[in-house]
Order: structure tokens, then sequence, then C-alpha cells
């Protein structure tokens, strides 16, 4: 017996937008990769970081590598936490 069978465009529609932004947060990660990397390298001499605090002022020469490394990280773990969040919400949407 033939069944009818509905098919939602507003599903298929956010699934759709679901896999692009993943697409773009998968791109951030590899952009961001690659800036911790050349971070790593020492090829980012232009930028210095100086941490100020109320009390005192902290430059650290030793440790700018690092903090650079880890600044340049932050961007990427976001991007990493909505991709996974998006392939969350897409396996919830494909449920329904």
């Amino acid at each position: 017996m033939n069944s009818f069978n509905a098919i939602d465009p507003a599903k298929n529609l956010a699934t759709t937008f679901i896999v692009i932004f993943q697409v773009l947060a998968a791109l951030l990660i590899c952009l961001s990769i690659y800036l911790i990397y050349l971070s790593y390298l020492n090829l980012m001499t232009d930028w210095k970081v100086s941490v100020e605090f109320s009390f005192f002022h902290f430059t650290p020469e030793e440790n700018e590598k690092f903090l650079k490394m880890l600044i340049l990280s932050l961007p990427g773990v976001g991007a990493l936490i909505t991709f996974f969040v998006l392939g969350y919400l897409k396996k919830v949407i494909q449920k329904e």
C-alpha cells in the first residue's frame, strides 16, 4: 500500500546550514593550527605580547612563543566545540 511520505523542507534546510557551518568550523580549525605552527617557528616577529596588570608590567620575552600559541589556539578550540555541537544538533534534527 502506498503511504504519503511528507518531506519537511525546514528540516532539510537546517541540515544544509549545519553542514555549511561545520565546514566553516573545520576551516577555522585548520587556520588556527596553521597560525599556531607559524608562531611555533617564530615567524610572527612583529607581534609582541605584553600583559599589563594593575600592580606591575609583565613582558614575557622567554615565554612569548608559548603565549602566542595559547592565544592563537583559543579560536581553534572554540571552533572544535562548535563543530561537535553542530554534529549533535544535526543528529537530533535527523531523528525527528
